[in-house]
């Protein structure tokens, strides 16, 4: 009896079988392979241009710089160009529930495990607890219940159990995109714990890219997900790294001068000039530029190869800033999987998409969408 599942078996399967499809020819070692061989590049040929999925990564500030200046007539421009683009899905800075879940089960495996639960995941955390604890559940079955497809037209009662499975399961995203959509006043809402209700509605009315951004597009696309992407450099490899990377201003000079670099002096002034003009479109438009790109990446990433660290601390922490980069790329790689030959709007800061745009551009069967295309 074999004991290879008989899914695993499958995959099994094909690479015997397309290894043996390539059998050694005599002389075929001495012909000269191309020169750097990209199998993307050679994937890319079979795939159709007009065929492939569309990954457009929109950088963005902090919204929450804004909180008490913000009005929501200031995305209003914002919201037709993406609406224009037709997402199919949108992708979020705000870390997946599994992974919060991993976080949790792991929180003293490091101290950085611990600052990340508490800086990036006590909201999720605290509500998740509150709704395991009134369905009477715990994360994987919420999060097995709340995968399962919402009726069609959703009824309210619907959309508060999916917002409370999705809030279980640790995808706030989710349960907030479900929460917005059903009426108020609706006796459906009325069943929910009035202290929980109220932390719900708390958090739809903060000023970040997910309420203000994401999920109001989503709402007018009629999505049924927000999809969540973040990730984070390797705790494990961060830690020992951390005594020399908060010495590094006494080391070197170069760190304290990034702050005042001109194109941070610059971003400030077109964010004022947009949030006085009450339209944030042309500051966004800017910081999806290709000049800002390169002039971020310079100022932000280049000075941990010019400070020259005796302890190599400076490199170690550019390498995992690309590490996050890598892994936030796979999880969007594997969010197009989900919606092949469609479109993927990611929202994501500014800092982030030149790296996202470089990592998914050389991945096969995809087309990246600059948004300067669809802001103008």
């Amino acid at each position: 009896m074999s004991l290879v599942s008989p899914r695993i078996g499958l995959v099994v399967a094909s690479v015997i079988l397309a290894a043996s499809a390539f059998p050694i020819v005599a002389g075929a070692a001495s012909a000269a392979p191309p020169p750097n061989p990209s199998p993307s590049a050679a994937l890319d040929k079979l795939s159709p241009a007009a065929e492939r999925t569309q990954v457009m990564v929109l950088g963005t500030f902090h919204m929450r710089e804004l909180e008490g200046r913000f009005r929501p007539s200031m995305v209003n421009a914002l919201l037709d160009r993406l609406a224009a683009f037709k997402p199919d899905v949108v992708a979020v800075e705000t870390l997946p529930g599994p992974f919060i879940h991993e976080l949790e089960l792991r929180r003293d495996a490091t101290s950085i495990h611990a600052e990340l639960l508490d800086g990036f995941a006590g909201t999720q955390l605290a509500l998740g607890h509150e709704a395991q604890s009134l369905l009477k559940t715990d994360m994987i079955a919420a999060s097995k219940a709340a995968a399962a497809p919402t009726p069609r037209p959703a009824d309210s009662a619907a959309l508060v159990r999916r917002a409370l499975l999705s809030l279980a399961a640790y995808d706030l995203p989710d349960a907030l995109l479900a929460w917005s959509a059903a009426p108020p006043a609706d006796p459906a809402r009325a069943r929910v714990p009035a202290a929980l209700a109220a932390k719900l509605d708390a958090q739809l009315a903060r000023v970040n890219e997910v309420q203000v951004v994401a999920l109001p597009l989503a709402r007018r696309l009629g999505h049924a997900e927000i999809a969540c992407v973040d990730d984070f450099e390797a705790p494990e490899a961060m830690e020992p790294l951390l005594p020399a990377l908060e010495n590094r201003g006494k080391e070197s000079p170069l760190f304290a001068a990034v702050g005042k670099a001109a194109v941070y002096e610059e971003s400030e002034r077109r964010k004022r000039a947009a949030v006085a003009a009450g339209d944030l479109l042309p500051y966004l438009r800017w910081l999806n530029s290709a000049a800002y790109a390169a002039l971020d990446v310079d100022a932000q990433w280049g000075v941990f190869l010019r400070a020259h660290l005796k302890s190599g601390a400076d490199r170690g922490r550019l390498a995992l800033w690309e590490n996050r980069n890598l892994k936030i790329a796979a999880r969007i790689r594997a969010l197009t999987a989900r919606y092949v030959g469609k479109r993927v709007l990611v929202i994501y800061g500014a800092a982030h998409k030149p790296f996202l745009d470089a990592y998914l551009g050389a991945c096969s069967d995809l087309r990246i969408v600059q948004p300067e295309t669809v802001l103008k």
